[in-house]
């Protein structure tokens, strides 16, 4: 699914995944910059995690609830041993369930659904 992205998906799913990043004071965390690739994006976004990993965990607890990420992939992701990858694993957990979001969306609009 990733490889048949284009800018509006990019964008698209910048705007989604920003709007889900929101601190109590309602600003987000993830600006709703225009990234060109896919790969520019991941990369703020492995940042972002990061730093919500080392300092506000809670908060990305919250927000990987409010995105609906799978639990259990969760767990299997928190619960191994390989742990330095996390936020690399979550950006792409994070996009993928974005871009399904945004898949369905579509589908809905076109009355595929």
């Amino acid at each position: 699914m990733k490889n048949l992205i284009n800018s509006n998906d990019i964008k698209s799913l910048q705007k989604f995944i920003s709007k889900d990043f929101v601190k109590d004071d309602d600003t987000s965390l993830i600006p709703n910059n225009d990234f060109e690739k896919l790969e520019e994006f991941k990369k703020y976004l492995i940042e972002k995690l990061t730093d919500m990993i080392d300092n506000n965990f809670n908060l990305l607890v919250n927000t990987l609830y409010r995105i609906d990420i799978s639990e259990q992939k969760l767990a299997e992701l928190f619960g191994g041993k390989n742990r330095e990858n996390i936020p690399e694993k979550l950006a792409d957990m994070i996009i993928e369930r974005q871009l399904q979001k945004i898949q369905f969306r579509k589908q809905y609009r076109e009355g595929k659904l």
